[in-house]
């Protein structure tokens, strides 16, 4: 996984997988597998997913032909609310984006570190050891 800034001013973990590289193989199966992992985690909780994939097809705007399936997991995660600006940053989301051969997975960065590991950790698991 990769950090880069998206239009010089996002920070975001990126990478991109072959699904030959994979535990699972579809959309489907990589939301079940990070859903569970934030499920079991005690601080993270799940909101929902959303298929932006369907949403942009629906309003009829433009999808790159290669994708196949884009969702997105909804989560919120951090045990505090001690600044009340915080709280727009504690929902998270994890951008998952089929191809024929691949995924590209990413996600904002967190404001604490621990959060960025967590997330990384969960992603990495989804690879063939």
């Amino acid at each position: 996984m990769k950090k880069i800034n998206l239009m010089d001013k996002y920070p975001v973990y990126t990478v991109e997988i072959k699904k030959s590289e994979l535990i699972v193989s579809t959309t489907e199966e990589i939301i079940n597998f990070i859903k569970e992992k934030i499920e079991k985690d005690p601080i993270a909780t799940f909101i929902s997913v959303f298929d932006h994939y369907s949403h942009t097809k629906d309003i009829k705007w433009e999808i790159d032909p290669e994708i196949k399936n884009a969702k997105i997991i909804l989560y919120c995660f951090w045990k505090a609310i001690t600044n009340p600006v915080m709280l727009w940053v504690r929902s998270r989301n994890l951008a998952i984006v089929e191809f024929e051969d691949k995924f590209v997975i990413s996600f904002l960065e967190a404001p604490q570190e621990p959060a960025n590991e967590k997330i990384q950790s969960w992603v990495n698991n989804l690879f063939i050891k």
